[in-house]
């Protein structure tokens, strides 16, 4: 029977494969798989697969690749069975497969390796594993291997055998998919619930990472930031070995009674649940977003942790400022309040004693001046409450004032720094398939930025599928794409695909032209900007402390600030954290950046366009891009 839908718990992911810091190419491979038809997600569950091809033999990664590819597509093909026995079969023909494919070569030859796959089923966890790559579930601070590792030393320890743990032989591999025409595959499964995360690795990771480190990376970083972390550390303690993590963070936020109670107890490891299993073109893995739980969840997490582990205490007074920071409403309800208590208690004072000395009472048309009494001149207190008022009123329309032009210093900011070049390109959508035209290779990436590390670039006559589209990344929009062999994925430019591709559909053809994506040329920088409606800086405000600026001419009609007569050479520093563009505007790209407080020099300028002053400046490590005036002020 399938799981209800209230059952079903959120799934982030992310996933990343990492060759290493001493191996030149990498024979792990990663996919998975999430059903869009929402019965079939209900009833299998969605799946993910690392594969560790065998470093020691020719065509690890070709066996590691047949793993993943294998393993998604028969899961979801086999006509009937539980998940539990749909996966161990699914392994056992991955096994086949790889095995095949090593005795069809001209000489045979053994290709291998190792395998971990998992399957989130509604509030269930299914794992199985041939190898050493090991599953890993965490939960309320602690780290469980769900798996076992198929190794010599283990196989011969579960035996009853005596072990040499000083003996290398013992750490050789005892079963992997590939050397044999069948094999023993172990599966396990058991509860899961919301805030447990599921950790799939190759021992590239472990060898460096106690499971302690993997737990807490994982519970206090999202699932992107994990993977990241995780690949990092174990680069940074060697990077002997590929380097291969799934992380999985399940949520739901309508948790059932009782489902907080279950513990990693309810996991028995003491035998697997179906140790042994004999038993086309893989569907391609679809790829979610990688952005895992969102900020405001992980930060509560990681608060929850922290509050556990007694680093954090409650502090009422801290709550009650985030309560009137939060409430705009009950923040002007209490300041109101608070003046008023401010005057009873003034007025109190005044009429409580006196002094000897003159009083002003504020009357229309002037002042006059009262000559000393006691505490009990009525008028003289009035006056007094009234001056107080009077001078709080213009403090707060001072401050109302600053904030005014803080807001719109930080919008003239906001606007020269952060306004991303406009789309152009193919404007592609998600799952959709195309062909590169004749042409140079199209340069890739490993992440949505220029100036991320190359991939493989995008060849001539073949064809991509495009599985995630980022469109807030600057000089987007970028592609998640991945070649019809589901080898690698990796991030292209949309404005370089520009009259680059056609799209096809699954069968390769051409779609029709009513059809294909709309293509936008990339826009110049000489096509006529609009003016910014902000107000700049002023000349006097852009100095820098100690120096005086040159003299200003007058404004233009265009622009509604004077260009600083600057020449080459001349010193100048950064106002605001920005981007250095190619070309003195606001569509132009962001080749680097500057910080504030940042010194550089003068190249050339002032060119006019978007309604601002633009300047080309050279920063230290030959660093050099287009500025708007506003956020530049003269150092000498």
């Amino acid at each position: 029977m399938g799981q209800t839908p209230s059952l079903l718990l959120d799934v982030s992911v992310a996933m990343d494969t990492d060759p290493g810091r001493q191996r030149k190419g990498n024979q792990d491979a990663i996919g998975q798989m999430v059903p869009s038809d929402p019965e079939t997600r209900t009833r299998l569950g969605q799946l993910f697969v690392l594969a560790d091809g065998v470093g020691g033999l020719s065509g690890g990664d070709l066996a590691a690749q047949y793993a993943v590819s294998t393993i998604i597509s028969s899961y979801y093909e086999q006509e009937k069975g539980d998940p539990q026995e749909r996966l161990a079969r699914a392994i056992a023909e991955a096994n086949q497969v790889i095995y095949a494919e090593g005795q069809d070569q001209e000489t045979p030859r053994t290709i291998a390796t190792t395998v971990v796959a998992a399957v989130i089923r509604g509030r269930e966890l299914i794992v199985g594993n041939v190898g050493d790559s090991p599953a890993f579930l965490m939960r309320d601070a602690s780290a469980r291997k769900l798996t076992t590792d198929h190794t010599v030393e283990t196989m011969r320890r579960e035996a009853g055998l005596p072990v040499d743990e000083h003996d290398p032989a013992g750490r050789k591999l005892a079963r992997v998919l590939g050397n044999a025409p069948t094999v023993k595959v172990d599966i396990i499964s058991g509860p899961v619930r919301d805030g447990d995360c599921v950790v799939l690795c190759s021992d590239g990771l472990t060898r460096y990472l106690e499971p302690e480190e993997i737990e807490q990376t994982a519970a206090t970083l999202s699932p992107s930031r994990s993977v990241k972390a995780l690949i990092q550390m174990a680069n940074e303690r060697g990077g002997a070995d590929n380097i291969s993590v799934i992380v999985l963070r399940l949520s739901d936020d309508a948790v059932p009674a009782g489902a907080a109670a279950s513990s990693l107890d309810a996991w028995d490891l003491s035998a697997p649940d179906q140790p042994h299993a004999e038993t086309g073109l893989a569907p391609l893995p679809e790829r979610t977003t990688g952005n895992g739980v969102s900020a405001a969840r992980a930060r509560r997490r990681e608060r929850e942790l922290r509050r556990q582990r007694g680093e954090l205490e409650d502090n009422p007074l801290t709550e009650l400022w985030k309560l009137l920071r939060g409430n705009t409403v009950s923040t002007l309800a209490a300041l109101v309040v608070l003046l008023v208590v401010f005057f009873v208690i003034m007025l109190l004072v005044n009429n409580l004693g006196g002094d000897d000395e003159p009083r002003v009472i504020v009357v229309p048309g002037g002042t006059e001046e009262a000559p000393a009494s006691g505490g009990s001149n009525d008028l003289t207190a009035t006056a007094r409450a009234i001056n107080a008022a009077t001078a709080q009123a213009q403090a707060m329309q001072t401050n109302d004032a600053i904030q005014v032009q803080e807001a719109n210093r930080a919008a003239t900011s906001a606007a020269l720094t952060l306004t991303p070049a406009p789309p152009s390109g193919p404007q592609m959508v998600k799952d959709t398939w195309f062909r590169v035209l004749d042409g140079d290779p199209i340069p890739t990436f490993t992440d949505a930025n220029i100036s991320a590390e190359a991939a493989t670039a995008l060849d001539a006559g073949s064809a991509y599928l495009v599985q995630e589209v980022d469109s807030t990344s600057p000089n987007g929009p970028w592609y998640w794409v991945v070649d019809n062999l589901g080898s690698e994925l990796r991030w292209v430019n949309g404005p370089s695909l520009h009259q680059r591709i056609v799209a096809i559909s699954a069968s390769g053809d051409p779609l029709p032209d009513d059809q294909q994506p709309q293509d936008i040329a990339p826009r110049d920088a000489a096509t006529t900007p609009q003016p910014l409606s902000l107000p700049p800086a002023s000349s006097t405000e852009a100095a820098v402390e100690g120096t005086e600026p040159p003299t200003e001419p007058t404004p233009t009609s265009a622009i509604p600030y004077a260009a600083e007569v600057w020449e080459a050479g001349v010193t100048v520093a950064v106002k605001e954290d920005l981007a250095l563009r190619d070309i003195p505007s606001l569509l132009g790209m962001e080749v680097t950046t500057a910080v504030t407080g940042e010194t550089g020099t003068i190249v050339q300028g002032p060119s006019a366009a978007d309604g601002h002053w633009w300047w080309q400046v050279r920063f230290d490590e030959e660093r050099i891009g287009w500025v708007a005036q506003p956020l530049l002020g003269y150092a000498g």
